[in-house]
């Protein structure tokens, strides 16, 4: 492990089963009720929820915000040579995170803490790693399955549909830094978040697992936050994620501007988290009684 303090955040480099060390911006609190891992949505560095994990830290919760492969702090970028999917965060990246997190802070709960695409690795961890995992925030975290969406934004879903093996195909990589949706991301990434968005089952090349009945399975609470002004996680896309959990009590909240004090879209709510952090904190209470 590699460290670097930096005030109360620590920059560590968490070694997994292959070459790749996952970087993690560590912060632990000072008297902490619960380990917290924090991961992004598709194409956001980690850096960008610095606030939400600082003031996570602050309620009480050891933070784990992970940097995902391709962008910020990673080593690693797309291109025609360097390619990944899903099967690495889920097999590699996370559960090194977790074991990291349980070292440091051992005998505490950990829950998963999930954005957009974080939210979608953090229910199928959930299911594929029951024993660890004791539960599950997913927020802004709704299925890009088609079916969920109407009018624009679903004819932009079935364009990306067409494009993504497309650019795959010439380019060995998404650009989607050029084309407004994601950041530069790796082909087979891509290609697992298409088929996703045309079944809204999930799956991940070069893992022969059922990942839904693993979440169906999965018992502890979770609690998913909707923003109400996000058309990227509307309530439909929503209900495709928390749907899958059959056997988990699911606390559902709709945050709006007025309780977020700022535009209740897609991203905001990470730089001004402070009604996030409430929710999370009440819903802890009441689902893990101390």
């Amino acid at each position: 492990m590699n460290a670097t303090p930096s005030l109360s955040v620590t920059s560590v480099d968490i070694a997994t089963n292959n070459d790749y060390r996952v970087p993690v911006r560590w912060l632990p609190a000072a008297d902490a009720r619960a380990n917290l891992v924090l991961m992004a949505a598709l194409g956001v560095a980690a850096r960008f929820y610095l606030p939400l994990a600082t003031a996570l830290r602050d309620a009480g919760f050891n933070v784990a915000l992970v940097e995902q492969r391709g962008h910020g702090d990673s080593s690693l970028r797309p291109s025609r040579e360097t390619d990944y999917g899903f099967r690495d965060a889920l097999v590699d990246d996370i559960p090194a995170v977790i074991d990291w997190l349980g070292e440091q802070a051992p005998g505490l709960r950990c829950l998963l803490m999930g954005h957009s695409l974080g939210g979608h690795y953090a229910a199928i961890t959930a299911g594929r790693l029951p024993e660890h995992v004791q539960g599950v925030i997913l927020v802004a975290c709704g299925s890009p399955w088609v079916g969920g969406f109407t009018g624009r934004i679903r004819r932009q879903l079935q364009l990306l549909v067409r494009l993504i093996p497309l650019s795959g195909a010439l380019l060995g990589y998404y650009p989607g830094d050029k084309l407004g949706f994601g950041g530069r991301e790796a082909r087979t990434l891509m290609n697992d978040w298409r088929a996703l968005a045309q079944t809204n089952v999930y799956s991940a090349f070069g893992l022969n697992a059922d990942l839904d009945a693993g979440i169906a399975a999965f018992t502890g609470p979770v609690l998913s936050l909707r923003l109400a002004d996000d058309p990227f996680a509307p309530e439909a896309a929503m209900a495709a994620v928390t749907g899958k959990f059959q056997s988990a009590p699911v606390t559902r909240a709709v945050i709006d501007a007025q309780e977020l004090g700022d535009d209740a879209d897609h991203f905001r709510w990470a730089r001004t988290p402070a009604a996030i952090v409430r929710r999370v904190q009440q819903w802890h209470a009441q689902q893990f009684a101390d």
